[in-house]
């Protein structure tokens, strides 16, 4: 069984639209749960009527809000017994054959065998009303999918949470989402990443809406106007990197005990990168290919932090 998991948060703008994509998927056979974390608007309205109408396959969570979409998605999985699960936005399109082609790929990927597995997409961008900013959100931000490596993905993030899907073995091995993660997404591809596999489908499955109310928007990573972004947001940038080092601080307490040599060795440098010196951090970077995915980025890496 397929588990959808949508999270809610004064979604009633666009969450109609929403879960017909998903009832609209070439495959059918899929449960929607969805968790509402205390909305002020009339999501809660829209979610009990689509209860209501398709019982069999839509059931809602009621409970304490969290506070955030991270938090929310994390007790949304938390309460999910399935075989695969996906996370969707509430504002976003899911093309009518995404499910079936990222499951393809999950099945492919199980045929040699049970371990963790992360399947993800790319994306389309588009504005609040569907026209295209970006034909890929891979291409927009850069993130080039070939060898997706620990180190790289110590830094920096490269699945979108709203197209992955995971199995039961990478759920039961990720346990009770941390605190101390940055975003689900990228706590379960490092965990797919040291004990299974995360296999990266290039076509555009979804419609990744954009529009003020964006919790993580997309934004082009190229040109004068990336580089202007993050000169005016420095404290920003540093507040993000501390994250990643918490991050990994939290991956060596909970996995320190079953990684192997390399993998402990890895993590265990990239949270001592704090304590160094320019010159040392820059050295250490290229050492262990501690490097994001663009040349600019890398600068600001050496640089900025």
């Amino acid at each position: 069984m397929i588990t959808v998991l949508l999270a809610v948060y004064n979604g009633e703008k666009y969450l109609k639209e929403q879960i017909e994509s998903l009832l609209n998927q070439s495959i059918k056979d899929i449960k929607i749960v969805i968790r509402d974390d205390g909305s002020t608007d009339n999501s809660a309205e829209i979610i009990s009527f689509y209860c209501n109408q398709y019982p069999e396959k839509i059931t809602s969570i009621i409970g304490v809000p969290t506070g955030s979409a991270q938090k929310n998605f994390a007790e949304l999985l938390r309460q999910c017994d399935s075989d695969y699960i996906m996370f969707c936005d509430q504002d976003d399109i899911w093309l009518p054959q995404k499910i079936e082609k990222t499951f393809n790929a999950m099945e492919l990927a199980e045929q040699s065998g049970t371990k963790p597995v992360l399947v993800h997409t790319d994306l389309k961008v588009v504005n609040q009303e569907l026209s295209e900013i970006a034909p890929s959100f891979f291409e927009f931000q850069k993130l080039v999918q070939k060898d997706i490596t620990l180190p790289k993905l110590l830094v920096q993030n490269y699945v979108t949470g709203c197209t992955i899907m995971i199995n039961r073995a990478l759920k039961e091995k990720c346990g009770q989402i941390p605190n101390d993660c940055i975003m689900h997404d990228w706590w379960l591809a490092l965990v797919a990443v040291l004990f299974g596999e995360l296999v990266c489908v290039s076509e555009q499955t979804m419609l990744y809406r954009q529009h003020e109310d964006n919790q993580v928007g997309a934004k082009a990573a190229y040109g004068l106007s990336f580089v202007k972004r993050k000169l005016q947001t420095l404290d920003k940038v540093r507040e993000n990197y501390n994250a990643t080092y918490t991050q990994a601080k939290a991956l060596l307490s909970r996995y320190g005990d079953v990684l192997d040599d390399e993998q402990r060795n890895i993590i265990e440098k990239y949270c001592d990168i704090p304590k160094m010196n320019k010159f040392k951090k820059i050295r250490t970077i290229k050492k262990y290919g501690f490097k994001k995915c663009t040349r600019l980025r890398v600068m600001g890496q050496y640089f900025l932090t």
